[in-house]
């Protein structure tokens, strides 16, 4: 008797399982649901000019983030120029004297070439000595023609501008194309004029107060 009693209870426990498992109803993904899932298409951003006054240049990001800024650019506009500072052309070539400065016994391959390259004449009887020191970073000397004699000069980072019949030195040129410089640490144009009789390049503000 107590056999079949457990049989109908184990029957009635799988029927009732059986039942539940029917009522189950999986339930539909709604299609607003489904489109979380998608992958979100990428928007890529548009560079572009967000101001251009004549003086200053910005590029940015003109879609997505518009405060998002690129690139600065800043006109260099000097008031004074080379022909400001104009001198005779010397046809002079003394022997280097390499031990005049520290830099000289220092780097002595590189401030020779530069020495006898005409391309760095410079401010009528001087050679403008430059070379590189790192990225970005020249080294630069003044060596007078006359005596070979070295002395101090500004360094640079990206490159110098001079000519060989002016005083006028400028240290980070912009390029000649636009004259615009880009607004880094190290990028600002500065202008120097050599003093003849100190040796030495004073500082010169490019604009007038």
């Amino acid at each position: 008797m107590k056999t079949h009693f457990y049989f109908l209870a184990t029957l009635l426990l799988f029927l009732s399982c059986t039942d539940k498992n029917k009522n189950l109803i999986t339930p539909e993904i709604k299609s607003d649901t489904a489109k979380l899932y998608q992958k979100k298409k990428e928007v890529k951003p548009v560079i572009d000019t967000i101001l251009n006054d004549g003086s200053v240049i910005i590029y940015g990001d003109t879609t997505i983030q518009k405060d998002k800024i690129r690139e600065v650019l800043i006109k260099f506009e000097p008031y004074i120029t080379f022909d400001d500072f104009k001198v005779s052309v010397e046809n002079v070539k003394a022997k280097l004297d390499l031990n005049s400065h520290e830099l000289g016994r220092r780097f002595r391959t590189a401030i020779r070439e530069s020495y006898n390259d005409p391309e760095n004449l410079f401010a009528g009887h001087y050679t403008f000595a430059t070379w590189g020191c790192g990225s970005p970073c020249q080294m630069n000397v003044l060596i007078d023609r006359r005596t070979g004699k070295i002395y101090d000069a500004p360094d640079s980072s990206v490159g110098s501008e001079f000519k060989k019949d002016s005083r006028m030195l400028i240290i980070n040129p912009p390029e000649e194309t636009n004259y615009f410089y880009n607004n880094c640490s190290y990028c600002k144009p500065e202008i120097y004029i050599l003093n003849e009789t100190t040796k030495k390049f004073e500082k010169k503000e490019p604009y007038k107060k």
